[in-house]
């Protein structure tokens, strides 16, 4: 039983002990003014505990159920990229798409201070490793298309950045709407 618990357990029993002694005793009785005074101090701490419980319950009965995960959504292309890596990016650091089988590197495009998360796949489909110091053209799916696509229009150099290392650089090409845009 945690400790807390226990804790408002006593407070419990000793309001209603001061309380049965404050009924139960005669009024000339010292014993019945103990009571008054146990009554007095441990009452509201016995009471503070009880509320709480009920909200802690009441949220929990109130709290919205979790959802049910999104669908999976096909690969949208958000902008086209022709990439030179410094390194040579290996098939250890990609990711296999279940559907089509294609590897997909998962990075991060950095613009200044501002960076997007982006998935990164050779637009010719050629799985296997992208060889370093070699320009590839990549399309590029972004986690936020709309926060990410003003800050990239055609032209502009970013760096591809993996866990806390710059692996390359990349020109956008051509950049595409997002699908669900309005």
């Amino acid at each position: 039983m945690p400790r807390k618990q226990l804790v408002a357990y006593a407070f419990t029993f000793l309001a209603a002990l001061g309380l049965g002694m404050f009924l139960l005793l005669p009024a000339e009785s010292e014993l019945r003014f103990l009571g008054l005074i146990v009554v007095i101090f441990w009452l509201p701490m016995a009471l503070r505990y009880m509320n709480r419980v009920f909200k802690e319950r009441a949220t929990a009965l109130l709290a919205p159920k979790p959802s049910i995960p999104a669908a999976y959504h096909p690969r949208e292309v958000n902008a086209t990229l022709e990439a030179t890596f410094t390194v040579t990016v290996g098939t250890d650091l990609m990711r296999v798409d279940a559907e089509s089988g294609i590897l997909d590197l998962r990075c991060l495009l950095a613009v200044g201070t501002d960076g997007f998360s982006a998935r990164l796949w050779r637009a010719d489909k050629i799985t296997g490793p992208w060889p370093n110091d070699e320009k590839l053209i990549l399309n590029a799916e972004f986690l936020v298309p709309e926060r990410a696509l003003p800050r990239l229009p055609v032209d502009t150099m970013a760096r591809v950045l993996l866990r806390d290392t710059v692996i390359g650089t990349a020109r956008v090409l051509s950049v595409n709407a997002p699908a669900n845009a309005a």
